[in-house]
C-alpha cells in the first residue's frame, strides 16, 4: 500500500518532480539519495544528521478521512535502518517535541485502511525531527491549517517540507538540532497554473551574520529560491517563478527588474501573500 509521492498528483499536465540534493547534502544523502516511499508521502534521508533531507506529501482534501491520533505508533523504518534515524531517547526529558515533518492529518485520506496506514507511517522516526515545544505548538503548527482552509477549492495539494541545517548547528547528545525548517505548498490555482507558497522558521539562537538572520520562532514567507539556497536543494526550474512573491507589482523596480522580498513575517492568515500569476 505504500504508494509514496506521485509527481503527477496535481494533474497530468503539471508534474512536480522531487527536489534534488546538491553538493554536500547530496554527498550525505543515505543510499545515494534513495527515495523511501510511505503511504501518500516519500522521504529522502541524510545519513550524517539522521533526519530527513525532505519529506514530500500528496494531500487529497476531498478524500480526507479522520483518524484518531495514537501515540503508541512511533517506530523505526527497517528499510532505512535504526542507526540512520534519530530515535525516542533524544526527545526525552527536554524541551524538544517529536515534530512531524509531513503532518499525519494531511495524509490521512482515502479508504479507512489506507488512511490508517498513512497515519501509522507518519509516526516513523524518519518523518520526525527535534522541534522546540513552543515551535511545534505555535504558528508553524497553524500554518498548514490556514493554507488548507484557503485552498479547499484546489482539492489537491503537494506539500514539501524538511529541516534546515548549518555547519554550526547546536548539538544535543551528539545530534545536530535543525537550525530551522522549511515548507512549500503547491497547487493548481483557478487559472489552472501551478502556485507555490514557501515558508520557513528558525528555532536556533541568533548568531548568524548573513541574510539568514531570522528571529527565533518567527514564521516567514519566502521565495522558493531562498529555500533552495538554505537547503542545497534544486527544485524544478518552472517552480521558482510560481511563487506569489514574484507576482506582486510592488516588487518590480523602476527599471523593470523583479525585486523579491526575502522575508515576510507571518503572524496571522491575512499576512500570507497569495498573488495572481501571469498567464
Amino acid at each position: 500500500m505504500k504508494t509514496g509521492y506521485d509527481p503527477f498528483f496535481l494533474n497530468e499536465k503539471h508534474p512536480i518532480p522531487l527536489p534534488l540534493p546538491q553538493g554536500r547534502v547530496a554527498a550525505e544523502a543515505l543510499q545515494d539519495g534513495a527515495v523511501f516511499d510511505f503511504t501518500h508521502f516519500s522521504i529522502v534521508m541524510n545519513q550524517r544528521t539522521r533526519f530527513a533531507i525532505f519529506s514530500a506529501a500528496c494531500v487529497d482534501l476531498l478524500q480526507a478521512t479522520p483518524v484518531t491520533r495514537d501515540n503508541s505508533s512511533w517506530h523505526f523504518d527497517e528499510r532505512i535502518g535504526e542507526q540512520n534515524q534519530v530515535g525516542p531517547k533524544y526527545y526525552a526529558q527536554n524541551d524538544y517535541d517529536k515534530g512531524h515533518l509531513t503532518r499525519r492529518r494531511d495524509i490521512c485520506w482515502g479508504e479507512r485502511r489506507e488512511a490508517e496506514q498513512a497515519n501509522y507511517d507518519s509516526f516513523c522516526y524518519a518523518n520526525i525531527a527535534l522541534q522546540h515545544h513552543h515551535f511545534n505548538t505555535g504558528i508553524w503548527n497553524c500554518l498548514e491549517d490556514w493554507v488548507i482552509q484557503r485552498l479547499q477549492a484546489a482539492k489537491r495539494l503537494i506539500i514539501l517540507t524538511g529541516p534546515i541545517h548549518k555547519d554550526d548547528d547546536e548539538e544535543y547528545c551528539a545530534v545536530h538540532v535543525p537550525f530551522g525548517f522549511w515548507k512549500s505548498v503547491l497547487y493548481v490555482n483557478e487559472e489552472q497554473q501551478i502556485s507555490c507558497l514557501s515558508f520557513l522558521i528558525r528555532q536556533s539562537p541568533e548568531r548568524s551574520t548573513n541574510r539568514c538572520e531570522y528571529q527565533r520562532l518567527v514564521t516567514y514567507q519566502v521565495p522558493l529560491e531562498t529555500i533552495a539556497k538554505e537547503t542545497s536543494l534544486r527544485f524544478d526550474a518552472s517552480l521558482y517563478l510560481r511563487n506569489p512573491l514574484f507576482w506582486e507589482p510592488r516588487l518590480v523596480s523602476s527599471d523593470g527588474k523583479q525585486e523579491v522580498s526575502e522575508l515576510i513575517p507571518i503572524y496571522q492568515p491575512s499576512d500570507i501573500r497569495w498573488g495572481t500569476p501571469t498567464p
